[in-house]
């Protein structure tokens, strides 16, 4: 079965923007390879292949406007609890709002059920094995609250497949799907 999401990627020169906050002074922990950064729109899982087959003909219909969006400030998950992963922010804005409400409903016409939690749109950094003491995370995340990137065109979404390696996830580009219009 195949194990897919949908994601927004991430231009060449914003990549090398994410991976300057690397150190070396962070607890051992496995930062996001190069080729996995993304911005996860829908996570949806392991299904059949007719239902991914499914999902994919429902993702065609997505209408929605080509758009720009940045990365702003860096955090962790749990937000109040010992961190398990370190985050890049991704600026929440309207359009960005409006592709993530069109691309679930497209889901859902096909009987995907959506996370109750809020969308927090991020890039993963790096994951933890276990949870963290609180300090060394929270002294790396206040030394790069500021951090952000210039504005990049958002003019697709890719639906990913998934395979789970003990060296990480590595993900195929399903199917591209192109957003329309210009930027306003």
């Amino acid at each position: 079965m195949p194990r897919l999401f949908v994601a927004i990627d991430l231009p060449d020169a914003t990549k090398d923007r994410v991976l300057s906050l690397r150190q070396d002074d962070l607890p051992p922990g496995r930062w996001t390879r190069r080729e996995a950064l993304h911005l996860t729109l829908h996570f949806i899982g392991n299904v059949p292949e007719a239902v991914a087959r499914a999902y994919q003909r429902a993702l065609a219909q997505v209408a929605a406007p080509a758009f720009a969006l940045r990365i702003e400030g860096v955090g962790q998950f749990p937000i109040e609890a010992r961190p398990r992963v370190i985050w890049a922010g991704v600026e929440n804005t309207p359009p960005l709002r409006v592709l993530y409400e069109a691309v679930g409903n497209a889901l859902e016409s096909e009987g995907f059920i959506r996370e109750r939690r809020r969308f927090h749109p991020h890039i993963t950094l790096m994951r933890f094995k276990k949870p963290l003491r609180r300090g060394p995370a929270s002294k790396w995340i206040q030394a790069h609250l500021d951090f952000y990137t210039e504005p990049f065109r958002v003019e697709q979404f890719i639906l990913y497949e998934s395979d789970l390696q003990p060296s990480g996830a590595v993900y195929t580009k399903r199917k591209v799907y192109n957003l329309a219009g210009q930027i306003d």
